[in-house]
This record gives structure tokens, C-alpha cells and sequence, in this order.
């Protein structure tokens, strides 16, 4: 028995198929992150493969689930199998589960939209919001990233746990602003990220949207780490500033709650 030959060809069938799994995962790149269905041509045109390993390929893909042909295009999307596996592993389902009855009676206590929210290396993510019954009410935030803004309740709060040196750094930037309301004037900013700190809640009067009102508070783990924020927010015509501060025990109770829920797991 010729034992190179076995190697060779062990190395060759090994290549292969890390070959084909990374030409896969290119083409299901390809597809996500388009805005709309992505014909068979143009993905021959963007990977760079020929027709026939395209089509090969994305048959397998699509025998799996992972991606489907739109009826109305013929072009390719994600599959939905990629929905329910996201759906089934979201990493935030224990968070979402153990603040659940917390921000429902929050919500119903005060009928104003609340927000569930995580804090993310490039912004704040939102992984749940429960909306009031009023007609007039904030936009569903729900799984989208917010970019670091101090022009928002929860950003203020975040900025508000940096060191010195990580709020120097923040600071040497351009404080933009995103409405007339926005504090772009960075002594002021200071200013409202200490009260922040002593109020151990943040404030967004106009600042992010000119008509929306909102004010957050933090959840930390028993290690004092940040791992989540609670929103309450509406219109500004119901949800006044001094109506904020008057929730404002309301609020760090709910947060409270959710830090012993989170402290209780596994018991």
C-alpha cells in the first residue's frame, strides 16, 4: 500500500471541501447583503466562479433550506431556515425571558413604549420593545444597532460608565448633532454625563429625535459589568421632561428587578 499516495489524496479530498464550504459561505455573503433577490448572473459576476460551480452550489444551499429562489424575480435570498435558527439561538433569549414580566408591567403601568437594549462595540442594540396602546407612539427600534450617540437616554448612560481616558477619546471627536436640540457643546455634555452618573439615569429631550422624549437606565450583572439598558420613551407632547423625572424611581425599580432576575439564574 502506497501510504503518500493515500496522504496525497487525503490532502486533495480535505482541500476540496474547505474549498467548496468557503466558496459557499462567499456566495451566501453575497446574497444577505443584498438589498433584493441577486439573479444567478450577477453572482457569477461578483464571485468570480463560473456559471457551472454557481449553479452547483447554490442548488446545494437552496436543497438545505439556506437560501431561496424569489418566484417573482427568479433571483436568490436568504432561506428560511436561516430565520429559524437565528430565531431558536438568539444569545439574548435568557435576557429577553428574565425581563419579560418586568417591562410588560412597566409598560402597562405607564403606557409608554419600553425598550430592551444591549450595549454593542459599535453602538447600542435594541433586542426588544414593547409599545403602548396609543395611536402615537416611537418607532420600532427592535434589532437595530444605534451608533454611539450623546444624543440619546442610553448612549448618555454608557458614556457615563467610561474611564477618563475612554471619555477624553470620545470627546476629541465632533459632537454632532442630530437636532436643534442636540448638545454639541462638550463642557455641557460633561455636564449631563455627571449628572447621569449622580441621577444614575440618562435624558434625551429632543436630542435624537426633535419629538421624541426618553430617559434610561442600567442593568448591571452581580460583577457590576453593564449588560443591558432599560428605555421608557414617547412623543414629547405626552412625555414631558419633568414626566420623565417623575418615573425615574419607577424606572431604576424595574432595572433593579431585572438585576435579580438575571442574579437568580440557575437557582
Amino acid at each position: 500500500m502506497n501510504t503518500n499516495t493515500l496522504s496525497t489524496n487525503k490532502n486533495s479530498r480535505d482541500g476540496s471541501t474547505v474549498q467548496a464550504v468557503d466558496r459557499a459561505l462567499m456566495l451566501l455573503k453575497l446574497i444577505g447583503e443584498s438589498k433584493s433577490p441577486i439573479s444567478l448572473k450577477d453572482l457569477v459576476a461578483s464571485c468570480g466562479l463560473n456559471r457551472t460551480t454557481v449553479w452547483r452550489l447554490i442548488g446545494s444551499l437552496e436543497n438545505e433550506g439556506l437560501v431561496e429562489k424569489d418566484p417573482m424575480t427568479n433571483g436568490y435570498r436568504l432561506g428560511f431556515l436561516f430565520y429559524r435558527l437565528a430565531m431558536q439561538n438568539n444569545p439574548y433569549n435568557s435576557l429577553i425571558h428574565r425581563a419579560k414580566n418586568t417591562l410588560e408591567a412597566l409598560r402597562d403601568a405607564i403606557d409608554e413604549t419600553v425598550i430592551l437594549s444591549v450595549p454593542k462595540m459599535d453602538g447600542i442594540y435594541t433586542i426588544n420593545q414593547l409599545d403602548p396602546s396609543q395611536s402615537v407612539r416611537l418607532v420600532d427600534y427592535t434589532n437595530t444597532i444605534t451608533p454611539l450617540h450623546h444624543c440619546t437616554s442610553n448612549g448618555k448612560v454608557l458614556l457615563s460608565t467610561f474611564s477618563e481616558n475612554e471619555l477624553e477619546q470620545y470627546l476629541s471627536k465632533e459632537l454632532i448633532a442630530k437636532t436643534t436640540h442636540t448638545i454639541t457643546d462638550k463642557a455641557q455634555l460633561i455636564e449631563q454625563i455627571n449628572w447621569t452618573r449622580h441621577n444614575k439615569v440618562g435624558l434625551s429631550i429632543g436630542e435624537y429625535g426633535e419629538n421624541e422624549n426618553a430617559m434610561s437606565a442600567p442593568v448591571f450583572d452581580t460583577h457590576q459589568n453593564l449588560v443591558a439598558f432599560i428605555t421608557i420613551g414617547g412623543p414629547g407632547f405626552r412625555l414631558t421632561k419633568e414626566d420623565l423625572l417623575n418615573l425615574k424611581g419607577t424606572l431604576l425599580q424595574a432595572a433593579k428587578e431585572i438585576e435579580q432576575n438575571l442574579t437568580s439564574f440557575g437557582k
